[in-house]
């Protein structure tokens, strides 16, 4: 699961804010458990709601425990009072809960058991408090000075579970907006309400103070705490038993003999972390820098003996391209490396204005629209489409991707680092055998083969790659690009051609994963157009031509309000809705469900 570091510098000397910053998008995956989302519906059935509930019990027990432990270790008596100071405030919180849980039901108490996935947790807190911890030897705490880090320990395992309901109930409280008779509002908002934001804050504040003596390994203990007791926690909610049909897992309703699944993906920076275009630079750059290595150096004049026939004595070491036809043919012809970076600027410089500009007239010349206007939408982005072939060509005709060698670009292609999730969430799709499900990468890289290479290992060579090519010669690269995939344009013909060449035999649902504006048009014909990260052009392009743009999760609660009134429920394409999500996680967990395999 990736972390997000992107945490203020006054922030990045607490470990509590270091935690979450780093794995706060693991928390959000709490959002994309069928429990959540008919929760926040307001459709999940009141046995599985009172079983939930009763399993605070066992949670406020595990915590009480913990706490005495913490407070018996520790060797601060400012700590021990504000440790006894937040056993009061949870039980003032479990307090809350238990009253609304005797309206529903007085007994539920003694009716509801120990669940599998609680017992989870409460084995975890009790582990943590005896000192037994992954990857720390139980010796260490056998001097007193030692088991006074334990409390930190503690509350780094304690922290995530308060911290994860507290915003959670954030998340929820605008579906009661508008509806005043949502039957779990009252939960819902004690789990948005400042005491519980307060707790958590106070705990947070807590492990601050007690990591303050902590080495920089020990503060890493924390971290790995905090981590598998958020995963923990997760895992509680999407084990919770639901005995109702629910939108979410996609995979969960899916029909083997009666559906397809047709996932398509844009590749640069949706999939990997680097752009192609940057990493074909790149080779082009170091390419031209072992050419320039091998000329020879510094040749004397006198020795014209060993000039190679019919070279001009004062010709200069390092020959441009235009040099002569009689250049010898064991001599790569290769333009200087200095040239050839100066070129790449220029490209780059030349693309990033034009492209703004292109964005900025294509909205000046067209009308706002209230709702979708495809049509035109399609007109306005024929400005792009030409503008992005222009571009190629400038590429093309600029000769600086002549010469890389194409075990080269498998090899550094077989390298690349990919998104983190990517890849493990196109490896659950393909071992999956309770779905029938085709991937299609659709791509404007200059290069097919770095992508096949990239998808060459793990089982994911079955991805289908749809991008364009290098013409090479001898293994060499000779410059010119067979352009198949430039724009939106061409892009939405291979999403059409590649549906239209299925057997009618059955019904497709279709994804386009993307992230820029050439998957616009995609990403609208697929039944569901999610986007990672979206530009802010894209954005801005998308609201003047109709397009709403709705956090995934929000969308799935939604659907989840109509499908449990339907028993049924649709995906459309042209809705004029696209889903936006912040992680490949996100996405793992709306179409198979759980991402951890314990």
């Amino acid at each position: 699961m990736e972390s997000d570091m992107n945490i203020p510098r006054e922030e990045a000397m607490y470990i509590s804010r270091v935690c979450w910053y780093k794995f706060k998008k693991m928390a959000k995956l709490a959002l994309y458990t069928p429990f959540v989302v008919c929760l926040a519906s307001g459709t999940l059935e009141n046995d599985t709601f009172l079983s939930f509930l009763g399993q605070d019990n066992y949670y406020y027990k595990a915590f009480a425990k913990a706490c005495e432990a913490a407070e018996k270790y520790t060797d601060d008596d400012d700590a021990k009072y504000a440790i006894r100071d937040l056993q009061r405030n949870a039980t003032k919180e479990f307090q809350i809960q238990d009253s609304f849980l005797q309206e529903w039901d007085a007994d539920i108490g003694t009716k509801c058991t120990l669940n599998p996935v609680t017992l989870k947790f409460t084995e975890f807190l009790k582990a943590t408090a005896s000192g037994k911890i992954e990857g720390v030897s139980a010796e260490k705490f056998e001097t007193e000075f030692e088991r006074t880090k334990l409390p930190a320990y503690i509350f780094g395992a304690m922290i995530p579970c308060i911290r994860l309901y507290a915003n959670l109930g954030k998340e929820l409280l605008m579906f009661l907006q508008g509806n005043p008779t949502h039957q779990y509002r009252i939960i819902i908002r004690n789990y948005a309400s400042e005491s519980l934001e307060e707790l958590a804050k106070k705990n947070e504040k807590l492990l601050d103070k007690l990591s303050i003596t902590l080495t920089t390994h020990e503060l890493s203990i924390i971290e790995k705490l905090y981590q598998k007791a958020m995963e923990i926690e997760v895992g509680f909610l999407l084990g919770q038993p639901l005995d109702q049909k629910c939108v979410i897992p996609i995979s969960r309703e899916h029909n083997l003999d009666e559906e397809r699944l047709v996932i398509f993906f844009k590749f640069d920076s949706t999939c990997s972390v680097v752009d192609s275009s940057a990493i074909l630079a790149e080779m082009t750059i170091v390419s031209a820098q072992k050419s320039d290595d091998n000329q020879p150096k510094n040749q004397p004049e006198n020795e014209s003996e060993n000039q190679p026939e019919n070279q001009p004595e004062n010709q200069p070491e390092n020959q441009p391209e235009n040099q002569p036809e009689n250049q010898p043919e064991n001599q790569v012809v290769r333009l200087l490396s200095e040239v050839v970076k100066s070129t790449w600027d220029d490209i780059c410089k030349d693309y990033t204005d034009e492209y703004e500009q292109c964005i900025n007239t294509l909205l000046l010349t067209h009308e706002k629209a209230e709702k979708l206007d495809y049509e035109r939408l399609c007109i306005a982005l024929e400005q792009l489409s030409d503008f992005e072939k222009r571009a190629n060509t400038r590429v093309s005709e600029s000769g600086v991707l002549r010469g890389l060698r194409l075990d080269e670009i498998k090899r550094v292609g077989e390298l690349m680092v990919l998104q983190d999730g990517c890849k493990n969430f196109f490896q659950s799709i393909i071992k999956n055998e309770q779905l029938n499900a085709d991937i299609h990468a659709l791509s404007c890289c200059w290069c097919s083969d770095l992508i096949r290479s990239a998808f060459s290992s793990d089982g994911l060579d079955v991805v289908n790659v749809h991008a364009n090519d290098f013409i090479f010669e001898e293994n060499l690269s000779t410059g010119v690009i067979v352009k198949k995939v430039e724009g939106p344009f061409d892009k939405v013909q291979i999403f059409s051609e590649v549906l239209n060449n299925y057997n009618n035999d059955k019904k497709n649902l279709t994804v386009h994963i993307g992230g820029t504006m050439n998957d616009m048009l995609c990403l609208l014909q697929a039944d569901i157009g999610i986007l990672i990260n979206p530009g802010p052009n894209l954005v801005r392009v998308g609201n003047h031509f109709g397009i709403s743009f709705i956090p995934l999760h929000r969308g799935i609660i939604e659907k989840q309000k109509t499908y449990a009134k339907k028993d049924s429920t649709s995906w459309n394409k042209l809705s004029g809705v696209l889903y936006t999500v912040s992680s490949w996680a996100e996405i793992h967990m709306f179409i198979q469900g759980s991402i951890y395999t314990d």
